[in-house]
């Protein structure tokens, strides 16, 4: 009898010795999630959803979201999923995950080869004038991914905030920064960089010109049913920032612009993007925007380790 009760307890120790190591092992441990396609619950695209390593559950107050940017049009749905894994597995986003131990989410929206104007990594006119099939309103079904990612973080016993951390370079940089016009009430902080030096106008007009998504907001109510708020936009912090030796400008690119958007931006900003850069920074200052606008010297389209310490600081200030 006393021999049947010692091997009970030790098989006992050895379980919860089992249990306990099992716990710290998946506690120290990253998890990526990919979350597939839910129509009915308003997202017709994958994501992924990352969750940094020692994660500290009672700590995490926000979401960090990146849209996906693959720099390439494809009708194949597994090239841009390919580029999505990338950028959560090696990019910029995924250190400042890291270092503030916040978890990921990455959307997995195609950029399509079939409808190639539609510039949809950069949230540009004419994917949000798509209204109908799968790639309709792919802001909203943004808004759908992340609220399905915080009801399961929070079933995880992680309570972040309804508001987000949005973080993009370069097209994805001009979505988060178009974004954030259009849902303003949804962001914590923003930081958009690599933005051929024009960030969206936060103004209707400007020398009496309309100035229409994306170079302004004077349409945005007619081709996204969104009354832009000034004052739920100004206090949005943000961080717009370029390089002084960034020449990737795709002004002239007909999938990122229309003629009609391409006028509109020489007339009033310039064809020159140092130029564009002084005066959007101008306006921003007269509106007296929650942005700063850094122009980093000696840096092309890139964003090397000065500029991510920069990033995590400008997040770690925001989430205290």
């Amino acid at each position: 009898m006393i021999e049947i009760i010692i091997k009970h307890r030790i098989i006992l120790i050895i379980v919860i010795f089992v249990v306990i190591v099992l716990y710290y092992y998946f506690k120290n441990k990253s998890r990526l999630l990919n979350i597939e396609a839910n129509p009915k619950k308003g997202f017709n695209f994958n994501y992924y959803l990352y969750i940094p390593k020692n994660i500290d559950k009672h700590k995490i107050k926000y979401l960090l979201v990146e849209p996906n940017n693959a720099g390439r049009v494809s009708d194949e749905h597994e090239e841009h999923d390919k580029d999505a894994l990338r950028l959560i597995k090696i990019g910029k986003t995924r250190k400042i995950a890291d270092k503030l131990k916040l978890p990921l989410l990455v959307p997995v929206f195609d950029r399509p080869r079939s409808e190639w104007r539609m510039y949809t990594h950069a949230l540009d006119r004419d994917t949000l004038m798509k209204n109908n099939g799968k790639f309709a309103r792919i802001d909203l079904q943004l808004n759908s991914m992340i609220y399905d990612a915080q009801k399961r973080l929070k079933k995880m016993k992680m309570m972040v905030d309804d508001k987000v951390l949005l973080n993009g370079f370069s097209a994805s940089g001009s979505f988060v920064n178009r974004y954030t016009v259009l849902h303003p009430n949804k962001v914590k902080a923003v930081a958009s960089g690599g933005i051929n030096c024009m960030p969206i106008l936060p103004v209707p007009t400007l020398e009496g010109k309309n100035l229409i998504y994306p170079i302004g907001v004077y349409d945005i109510k007619d081709i996204a049913d969104i009354e832009f708020n000034i004052d739920d936009y100004k206090k949005v912090p943000q961080y717009i920032y370029m390089g002084n030796l960034d020449d990737n400008d795709t002004l002239h690119y007909d999938d990122a612009f229309n003629d009609e958007e391409r006028q509109l931006i020489i007339k009033i900003l310039s064809e020159d993007m140092i130029r564009r850069w002084k005066k959007s920074k101008l306006v921003y200052k007269q509106l007296d925007v929650n942005a700063q606008m850094i122009m980093y010297e000696g840096v092309r389209h890139e964003v090397n380790n000065k500029m991510l310490d920069d990033l995590v600081d400008f997040f770690k200030d925001n989430i205290n």
